[in-house]
């Protein structure tokens, strides 16, 4: 039979996985899961008892995630210490993600297009005309189809974002 900490758990390991699959330290996740489970500000001390790693550790992790934009910190005068809060939301974090992607598919369909303005200027052999078309068509295509993807995912975090 599942506990509420067994279920803790498994949500800190879900938001592990996120982190990992974006290429961040598992950390990052754990870090996320916390605070989102905790739902309030954090001491450096709290989340390393929480996420179980050391202080300094959790110290860097915490530094590169404000660097990032995830993560505040500020002095609260009642404890004497700074404490941290992330400083977006789920729906954040997800248009953050799918802006990461946009991102990568329009420089990917740059590097596409520069390759097949490059076919414009090639000499093809006698005989290579179909094969000519048929790749020109192919990238052709690929653009367009990437062109409209980035398009709806572009609508969609804007929907998010309202």
């Amino acid at each position: 039979m599942n506990t509420l900490e067994d279920i803790k758990k498994d949500f800190v390991r879900y938001y592990e996985d996120v982190a990992s699959k974006r290429g961040l330290p598992t950390l990052f996740g754990r870090i996320m899961g916390v605070f989102f489970l905790e739902g309030r500000e954090l001491t450096q001390k709290e989340i390393s008892d929480l996420t179980g790693y050391s202080v300094s550790s959790a110290s860097r992790t915490l530094d590169q995630m404000m660097l990032m934009g995830l993560v505040q910190r500020h002095k609260d005068p009642s404890l004497g210490s700074y404490v941290y809060r992330m400083s977006i939301d789920y729906l954040d974090l997800a248009a953050h993600g799918l802006m990461a992607w946009i991102r990568q598919a329009e420089e990917s369909m740059q590097n596409l297009r520069a390759v097949r303005q490059k076919m414009s200027s090639i000499k093809i052999m006698e005989g290579e005309e179909e094969e000519f078309e048929r790749v020109h068509n192919m990238m052709r295509d690929i653009e367009e189809k990437a062109a409209t993807m980035i398009n709806i995912v572009k609508k969609d975090v804007a929907e998010l974002k309202k």
